[in-house]
């Protein structure tokens, strides 16, 4: 099949140089000629060996090889900042000792101004710290809404040039972005094993990653970039820095219908990604549904409908939406009442005054008696 694909380029390519340049320029057969993945059989050769253990591996060895710096610096601070015993006036290693101590205060009051300085600019209390929470929820939903693209326009994983590929360029610069704000929240956190294992964390680790892994490859794979919706989590904490909410039941209901919406998406980019790959290892049962049809397909079964014209048909695709139904039908069975009292509740001063004119309104005067 490789061979035929290749002879079939090279006389596509011959055929039109050979007539003349007839019905093609030269850009065309330029093109042509440097990306044959452009060839549909080209392409198709070039699925038969996937390559998404590629982009996996990158995130899960990203996550380790984090945990594993942060445990080896426990380690070391364990060791080598253990409390000495204090010295002699006479003994010869005092002077040592004292250098030692100035250097580990020195050190120590840099960090803790770099975390205070981070601390401050991912809490949203400054002017600063509010653009730029503002800023990573704004790209991160534009984020998802290229992955909402992807997802509605090609496969799940396609064999394209980098530099010919809009959005996944769009997406890196993005990533570049959220790779820098990783960063400052790692400065910013009092203990950094446990911001290693924080559920925005593992967001970073699935989405950036892989986006730079797709340069070497030269192909895409739409893999976990649904993760980038459990940033609408988030939407209440922005809510409150802006002052758009101030009680607490609008608080609730924000932070409710939030995590509904980002759970609910983020499901369906799951049952997207297992039905659209197949079953491993062969992926020849490969279920092919829309983003948008996996999103309409998880709402009529969690509302306990069950039309039936939409389906799981992997193995996978059943298993986890088993499981999910399991845990989703018994929290949101519990939440849909509480958000829909929430949504009907009224202030004790709520509303507008407005003075009715067709009532007259008299008032009592005192009289003091002489």
């Amino acid at each position: 099949m490789e061979d035929f694909a290749y002879a079939f380029n090279n006389s596509a390519i011959g055929n039109v140089m050979g007539n003349g340049m007839s019905g093609c320029d030269q850009s065309t057969v330029e093109s042509l000629a440097e990306d044959p993945t452009d060839s549909p059989f080209a392409a198709d050769e070039c699925l038969k060996v996937r390559k998404y253990w590629c982009f996996l591996l990158s995130s899960i060895f990203t996550f380790l090889a984090g945990l594993f710096i942060v445990l080896l610096w426990r380690a070391f601070a364990f060791i080598c900042c253990r409390k000495e015993p204090d010295l002699g006036p006479n003994d010869p290693k005092q002077k040592e000792q004292k250098a030692s101590r100035n250097k580990q205060e020195f050190e120590g009051t840099f960090m803790t101004e770099a975390k205070d300085w981070a601390g401050e600019l991912i809490s949203g209390q400054t002017t600063t710290g509010r653009i730029l929470v503002v800023l990573v929820f704004i790209l991160s939903i534009a984020s998802l809404i290229i992955y909402f693209v992807d997802a509605s326009s090609e496969e799940v994983e396609r064999c394209q040039k980098w530099s010919n590929n809009i959005t996944q360029q769009i997406d890196l610069a993005f990533n570049i972005f959220f790779m820098v704000y990783f960063f400052i929240r790692f400065i910013a956190a009092s203990d950094k094993l446990w911001f290693m294992l924080e559920m925005y964390s593992f967001v970073d680790y699935f989405t950036i990653p892989p986006s730079f892994v797709s340069i070497y490859l030269d192909r895409t794979w739409i893999g976990l970039r649904f993760l980038r919706a459990l940033r609408l989590m988030t939407v209440p904490d922005i809510l409150q820095y802006l002052n758009v909410l101030k009680t607490s039941s609008s608080i609730r209901l924000a932070q409710l219908v939030s995590i509904f919406i980002s759970v609910w998406l983020t499901a369906a980019g799951i049952i997207h990604l297992l039905e659209n790959s197949g079953d491993p290892l062969d992926f020849d049962n490969a279920h092919r549904l829309s983003y948008w049809t996996c999103v309409y397909f998880l709402i009529v079964t969690m509302s306990t409908v069950g039309y039936g014209d939409v389906y799981c048909e992997t193995v996978l695709g059943r298993t986890f939406l088993v499981f999910f139904l399991l845990v989703g039908l018994a929290v949101f069975a519990s939440w849909i009442p509480e958000i829909t009292e929430l949504a009907a509740q009224r202030s004790k001063y709520g509303g507008t005054y407005s003075k009715d004119p067709r009532k007259r309104y008299t008032s009592s005067e005192c009289v003091v008696p002489p």
